[in-house]
């Protein structure tokens, strides 16, 4: 327990160092803190929702709000280490970080044509994109992101 705050500590010590090189614990243990921040704010979220849908209040509106907005914010305020934290552990695995562009590009294209045929959907107008591609995009995009996470399982090249 005391090395999972000590490597969350040294991570956000290292926010923008992008050199050197990040162990598998330190890696996952980054990881996982964001995962379990992000996955009790997206539940709170969706019980606040669902508690909005019986009755309408608008303290829990407002308080629904800023707690989507604090969801935003931490994810904002964590790409930078998440990223650096990335870098450094390729790199220790031997990989070259720049391999991380590719599922980054994928999934920036993703949500692009996602949002794209959702907004088209909401307006009624026709998608430039079929649900077909999107789905074969889609899932391109999930192997690859999967292939990454095996990346970053691998044993430290020293």
């Amino acid at each position: 327990m005391r090395y999972m705050w000590s490597s969350i500590e040294d991570t956000l010590k290292k926010y923008f160092q992008f050199g050197g090189r990040s162990d598998r614990r330190e890696f996952w243990t980054w990881a996982i803190m964001v995962l379990a921040v992000s996955v009790v704010v997206v539940c709170t979220l969706a019980g606040l929702s669902f508690i909005l849908d019986n009755a309408y209040n608008k303290v829990l509106s407002s308080l629904y709000k800023c707690i989507l907005i604090s969801l935003g914010l931490f994810w904002l305020a964590m790409f930078i280490p998440s990223l650096t934290v990335s870098v450094r552990r390729l790199r220790d695995a031997g990989i070259s970080p720049w391999t991380l562009l590719i599922p980054a590009a994928l999934c920036i294209v993703t949500f692009l044509v996602l949002a794209d045929i959702g907004l088209s959907n909401m307006d009624g107008s026709t998608s430039s994109y079929s649900d077909a591609f999107a789905f074969i995009l889609s899932a391109v995009t999930a192997v690859t992101v999967f292939v990454f996470l095996f990346l970053f399982c691998l044993p430290s090249k020293k």
